[in-house]
């Protein structure tokens, strides 16, 4: 074993985030929580979890960096594109999805109980959540359903400049929102 570790300078700044506790934000008519930023982690990555009462999803939508979700409570249900055709892919507690950078991919919770999940972002994933959102308070009440039009409509806005792409919302829907997919 050689000296080289003993001079690697430690660092502080080990610290806990608690259950319930990290920076809330409100986009669409959810609310996200970052449990950890880009900064915290050197810029490699950030996470953010997401509690997904019934109905509530996010649209099919790609970016050229991969994300990682991982369910901690209920079932969330995955849509993805195989072969230009859409599918859905069912994770419960304790499972992970992978999504590879570029893949069209997008989650709902199709079931009838609250669900929650843990997220991967990188620092662009991060920025467009940054600008894109509000602050929150985890004692603000939730944000609208359905959500604000003009709201999301900025936010769909930004999703370019982020180099995120949402899918067309099919014909006989009114918007590429975070919607209700429980009936699909």
């Amino acid at each position: 074993m050689t000296n080289t570790a003993l001079q690697i300078p430690p660092t502080e700044g080990v610290r806990k985030i608690g259950a319930g506790e990290g920076e809330h934000f409100d986009i669409a008519d959810s609310r996200f929580t970052w449990k950890a930023k880009a900064a915290d982690t050197g810029y490699a990555f950030a996470i953010y979890e997401l509690p997904l009462d019934p109905g509530k999803g996010v649209p099919l939508h790609s970016h050229p960096y991969a994300e990682v979700f991982y369910i901690l409570d209920g079932r969330v249900d995955f849509m993805r594109l195989t072969d230009g055709q859409q599918g859905w892919v069912s994770c419960e507690r304790g499972e992970t999805l992978i999504v590879p950078p570029n893949a069209f991919h997008g989650f709902a919770n199709r079931s009838g109980a609250p669900a929650r999940l843990l997220s991967t972002a990188n620092l662009l994933h991060q920025a467009f959540f940054d600008e894109a959102s509000r602050p929150a308070l985890a004692t603000d009440p939730l944000p609208a359903s359905p959500p604000d039009m003009a709201e999301l409509q900025r936010a769909l806005g930004l999703a370019p400049k982020y180099n995120m792409f949402f899918a067309p919302p099919p014909a006989s829907e009114p918007s590429a929102a975070t919607h209700d997919l429980s009936a699909d």
